[in-house]
């Protein structure tokens, strides 16, 4: 796998893990690790990432933040990972590279799940630390719509 290390994580009461496309070795260590769920975030023209467990898909073409429109489906999906957390899967989410689209995605799906704002990018860099450092303010601003109304703010 080179120098990249796979992390599984606790999470409402299943596990998460994230990182770039999955290559052979990844493959492997996500198979031997129990994954359950693959959340590819490859836009249509990236071609599918190779199955392990059961493929989940939002496609994104960028890695600026999903308009507006795609609020109720994107807010539906975390909902659906959060059942599935909750019965205890290990999903991994993964972009290309890890970095940006998966840190735009897993962030948001953290306040959604209801860690606070600096609690959400301290489990971002628990779970990948450059993916954290690559979340950028718009970013992380965008992720706050997905709070629930009791999700607390600060530290």
């Amino acid at each position: 796998m080179g120098s990249y290390r796979l992390t599984w994580r606790a999470l409402a009461g299943g596990h998460l893990a994230i990182g770039h496309k999955p290559g052979r070795d990844l493959r492997a260590a996500l198979a031997e690790s129990g994954c359950t769920h693959v959340l590819s975030l490859l836009a249509e023209h990236e071609g599918a990432s190779a199955a392990i467990g059961t493929p989940l898909r939002l496609p994104l073409a960028t890695a600026e933040p999903p308009p507006a429109g795609r609020s109720p489906e994107i807010r539906a999906l975390f909902a659906e990972l959060q059942a599935l957390l909750a019965g205890g899967a290990r999903i991994y989410i993964h972009c290309s590279a890890g970095l940006h689209r998966t840190g735009l995605i897993t962030r948001a799906l953290l306040r959604f799940l209801g860690p606070s704002r600096p609690g959400a990018l301290a489990r971002l860099a628990e779970l990948r630390e450059a993916t954290a450092e690559a979340a950028t303010e718009p970013r992380l601003q965008w992720g706050e719509q997905f709070a629930g109304p009791d999700a607390p703010t600060g530290g």
